[in-house]
C-alpha cells in the first residue's frame, strides 16, 4: 500500500502501514512506507524508493513483546524471533519513526476452514453484454453481445463463537472472463458480519455462502470453457472488514484504515483457500472437500 497527498511537498510524510497478522502462524514482517507529492511519483527503477526506514517497531500481542528489526528490503522489518499469532489473544502495534508515534491494536480470531464446496454450472450459456457499455457515451463503445455461463458457487464453513468477527468471502477464476460490467450484477465477492450469514441447510452451527462468477462462451451451444477456480475465506475483525470493502471503492482516495497516527492497516486474520477444477464436461452440481 503508498499513497499519494494531494499538495506536492508534504511535511510531514505520513506514515503507510501495512501489518497481516495470520491466526495460528507466526508474527509476519510488517511493512512501512511512507506518503509523497502528487507531483513527485515513484522512480520506475526504484521500488523502495518509499520505503520508511530507521522505525523502532513493536509488537505486543498476549502477554509478550517482540521487537523488531530492519529487513533485508528497505521497509520491511521482520520479528527479532518466532512467535505464534494464537487465536483470542489481543495484540498492538507500536511504531516510532521520525519523532511520531503510530499504534494499532486489534485481536486475532478464529482459526477458519472451508468445509463443503459445490460448483453448480447450468447446461446452457446465456446471452450477456462483454463489454462496459454503461460509459459508451464517453468512450464510444460498441455494446457487444456475447454469452457466459452464470455459475454458483456455494461453501459452508464452521462458524465462530465470537459474535463480533466478521467474512469475507470470494470467488477467483483462474482467467478474467468476464467484463467489470457482467460482475456488478453477479456476486464474487462478499463482505458481512459473520452472524448475518445463513446457516447451511440442516446445521445449527455452519454458515454458508452462494456466489456467483461469470465464464464466457463462444456461443450459444458451446460447453464451459475448462478452467480453475480459487474459494477463499478471510475471517477478521470490524477493522479488517472496513479496510477489505472499501480497498476497491472508486470513490474513495484509500482504504479505511485502522491506524491511529498513520494510515494503512494492522490487522489480524484466519485464512483458508480450496481450488476447483471445472472441465468441458462439468455439468450440473459438482461438490469437493477439502
Amino acid at each position: 500500500m503508498a499513497r499519494c497527498d494531494f499538495v506536492d511537498d508534504p511535511s510531514p510524510s505520513r506514515l503507510v502501514v501495512e501489518a497481516f497478522l495470520l491466526s495460528g502462524e507466526p508474527l509476519p514482517e510488517i511493512v512501512l512506507r511512507q506518503t509523497r507529492g502528487l507531483r513527485n511519483p515513484v522512480p520506475p527503477q526504484d521500488s523502495t524508493a518509499d520505503a520508511a526506514t530507521g522505525a523502532v517497531v513493536t509488537v505486543a500481542i498476549g502477554s509478550d513483546t517482540v521487537a523488531y528489526l530492519p529487513g533485508t528490503t528497505p521497509g520491511r522489518y521482520r520479528p527479532a524471533r518466532p512467535v505464534i499469532a494464537k487465536p483470542g489473544e489481543s495484540f498492538s502495534v507500536r511504531v516510532q519513526w521520525k519523532g511520531e508515534v503510530v499504534t494499532a491494536a486489534g485481536t486475532v480470531p478464529e482459526p477458519i476452514g472451508i468445509g463443503e464446496a459445490c460448483v453448480r454450472v447450468p447446461d446452457d450459456p446465456v446471452e450477456a453484454i462483454l463489454v462496459d457499455s454503461l460509459r459508451r457515451d464517453s468512450l464510444d463503445i460498441p455494446a457487444e453481445q456475447g454469452y457466459i455461463f452464470p455459475i454458483d458457487v456455494s461453501v459452508d464453513w464452521q462458524d465462530s463463537t465470537d459474535d463480533d468477527s466478521w467474512v469475507r468471502t470470494g470467488i477467483r477464476p483462474s482467467s478474467d472472463f468476464s467484463s467489470g460490467v457482467v460482475e456488478l450484477f453477479l456476486q464474487p465477492v462478499e463482505v458481512d458480519r459473520e452472524s448475518d450469514f445463513s446457516f447451511a441447510s440442516g446445521s445449527a452451527s455452519r454458515r454458508q455462502w452462494v456466489g456467483v462468477y461469470a465464464v464466457s462462451a463462444e456461443d450459444s451451444t458451446a460447453p464451459v470453457p475448462a478452467h480453475e477456480i480459487t474459494v477463499s475465506l478471510t475471517r477478521g475483525d470490524s477493522a479488517f472488514a472496513s479496510f477489505a470493502s472499501s480497498r476497491t471503492d472508486p470513490e474513495r482516495r484509500e482504504p479505511v484504515s485502522n491506524v491511529d497516527g498513520g494510515i494503512g492497516v494492522a490487522t489480524a486474520v484466519a485464512l483458508d483457500t480450496l481450488r476447483l477444477a471445472v472441465s468441458e464436461a462439468t455439468s450440473g452440481e459438482q461438490c469437493e472437500l477439502p
